[in-house]
């Protein structure tokens, strides 16, 4: 302990004084940061994983003077606001303790004054991309880069842009960085490393929690089961809003409605803060959320997890059930199943889980980050870049020929041109960019604010299309009146509908602007004609769930629709283009 606290003698008691000492991640990633190597981190959720490399990185800026640079020097990578916002809540304290600055950037903060840079900035990917194409001269000093959940955005099209924003951050920056990578579930870090690091060390904890799990059928019975085991704190979790809405009723009506909160993205910031506060200051409390808990949102102790429906893989399995128990070498987690093939399929779950076996996912690019990040790249370059520029920027990412045909179809499209040898944005892109509608490749449905009536409190979102009667936040809502990207509602006295949520999407909003070979099939299909000839696809799809609380893209130019038209959105559909509209 003597040896840790002389390596960190300006951060340790900030950091560490209430503990006394490091917990295993933190022993073994500390070394690795203070010497300056790259590093992936694998260790269970609440773990100390951020502390592992937070606190050596400030060690160093204090010592080696970073901020006396005028500039950035640490970036810190969220896959969500809600993350940003609860990291940067984590850290200004300690920040303010030690004298350093540190900044949140995402869309509901948008502004930045680059003349007053934090040392530490946590941002989004999208944010991040928006701000190395208007305030490169803050990044030029930058000394680390902290990707945070990496699972999260790995092997999609976040991920992506994320990996070729970082290659711009080095040809923007005056000298190397160091990049560390979170995550507490990967099944390959050297291959997961290897699309952002370089060189680097794998750092994980061996130290495994034991898993004790009991499969109920209904709500009634884990209710029986936690009453006789004394539990007073659950968090539960359902793959997607609509579950969380209706489950969330059947709980209140056991617990009571004043133990249960409801917690997912479509709910409004400080509605989820509400029930973040709830359930670390309550004796007995219930949260049911999707996995917008699943991540490192502190929200105190928690004496049991609940899965009440099956997890999308092994790893978000441990993801949900690392929430619980922090303190004790016992994971203790409830599973609902509704048939037999479900509770045969969790059984094997949990099998493999507790024999430590994460399931491999094979990579594989979206094609679709080529169009964004050559719009990116190009509205940051008014001056234009060429061939070798893009063709060095991509270079490991997708394969030349492909590159070039993408080229070819925007500028036959009019939103690049060449000149003088450059590949330059035309004035419809330049267009784009200074609205920002070119930073996220995420697609979006139009959602809509809902507001108390009698309180004017924002509720949350919902998309459209809409029930006239509708569950948000636990609560049964009838619609009052609509008025421009708002609807106004009173509580229901009776009749649940089930809110329209947003949907899965597999590949990123440019998408439609691909060449056709590039296009999935299946999403082609959506296309009508004349939209897709002039280049105007609109994905109407939503984020995917587990993004819902990050900046969704609005689409170049969509039609403006009359009032009285609806979309007519086919069940169970992967779209990427317009559908056929109707009165």
């Amino acid at each position: 302990m003597d040896s840790d606290r002389r390596k960190l003698r300006r951060t340790w008691i900030t950091f560490f004084g209430r503990y006394g000492r490091l917990l295993p991640i933190q022993a073994r990633s500390v070394p690795v940061v203070l010497t300056g190597k790259n590093a992936i981190i694998i260790s269970s959720t609440a773990s100390g994983k951020t502390e592992a490399v937070i606190a050596p990185l400030i060690e160093r800026h204090l010592k080696e003077a970073w901020g006396g640079m005028n500039g950035i020097t640490i970036l810190y990578i969220s896959p969500t606001k809600a993350l940003v916002n609860d990291m940067h809540d984590r850290l200004k304290e300690q920040m303010d303790e030690l004298g350093v600055s540190v900044s949140l950037k995402t869309g509901d903060t948008p502004r930045f004054n680059p003349a007053k840079s934090p040392d530490v900035l946590i941002t989004t990917p999208e944010s991040f991309d928006s701000m190395i194409c208007r305030h490169p001269g803050s990044f030029k000093k930058i000394k680390a880069v902290i990707l945070d959940e990496i699972h999260l955005i790995d092997n999609t099209y976040r991920g992506d842009q994320l990996r070729i924003l970082l290659k711009r951050l080095r040809h923007l920056s005056e000298r190397d960085f160091n990049v560390y990578a979170l995550s507490a579930t990967i099944a390959s870090p050297e291959e997961v490393g290897s699309r952002y690091l370089g060189d680097f060390e794998v750092i994980t904890d061996s130290d495994k929690r034991e898993i004790e799990y009991t499969l109920v059928e209904s709500a009634e019975e884990l209710y029986g089961c936690v009453k006789r085991e004394n539990i007073r704190k659950l968090l539960i979790f359902c793959n997607k809003r609509a579950t969380v809405e209706g489950f969330s009723r059947e709980c209140m009506d056991l617990w009571g409605h004043s133990r249960v909160v409801v917690h997912h993205g479509s709910l409004s910031r400080s509605i989820r803060g509400e029930a973040e506060s709830f359930m670390k200051d309550a004796q007995y409390g219930v949260c049911v959320a999707t996995m917008t808990l699943e991540i490192g949102i502190d929200i105190g102790d928690i004496d049991a997890i609940v899965l009440a429906e099956v997890p999308w893989s092994i790893s978000s399995l441990l993801q949900r059930i690392g929430r619980g128990s922090r303190r004790m070498k016992r994971n203790r987690v409830f599973a609902m199943y509704g048939s037999a093939d479900e509770q045969m399929l969790l059984e094997r779950m949990f099998h493999v889980a507790m024999a430590g076996y994460l399931e491999p996912v094979d990579y594989l690019h979206d094609p679709s980050v080529v169009v964004q990040q050559v719009f990116s790249s190009l509205y940051a370059s008014p001056c234009g870049l060429t061939d070798f520029h893009l063709l060095n920027l991509f270079e490991g990412f997708c394969p030349e020929d492909e590159l070039r045909d993408i080229l070819s179809h925007l500028a036959k499209s009019e939103w690049i041109e060449k000149w003088n040898e450059k590949w330059r944005a035309t004035t419809r892109l330049m267009d784009l960019g200074a609205k920002g509608e070119i930073h996220s490749n995420i697609p979006s449905n139009k959602v809509v604010a809902v507001i108390d009536i009698s309180s004017r409190q924002t509720i949350g979102e919902v998309q459209y299309p809409v029930d006239e009667i509708f569950v948000l936040g636990g609560r049964v809502w009838r619609i009052v009146r609509e008025s421009f990207e708002r609807l106004y509602v009173k509580p229901a006295k009776g009749g649940i509908a089930t809110a329209k949520f947003k949907k899965h999407t597999s590949e990123g909003a440019f998408s439609y602007l691909l060449p056709a070979y590039l296009v999935k099939s299946e999403s082609k299909k959506w296309y009508t004609q004349d939209l897709s000839d002039m280049g105007q696809g609109y994905d109407v799809e939503g984020t995917v769930e587990k993004y819902s609380d990050i900046h969704t893209f609005r689409p170049p130019h969509p039609p403006k629709l009359p009032r009285r038209y609806v979309m007519k959105v086919p069940d169970q559909r992967i779209q990427t283009g317009f559908t056929t509209f109707s009165r």
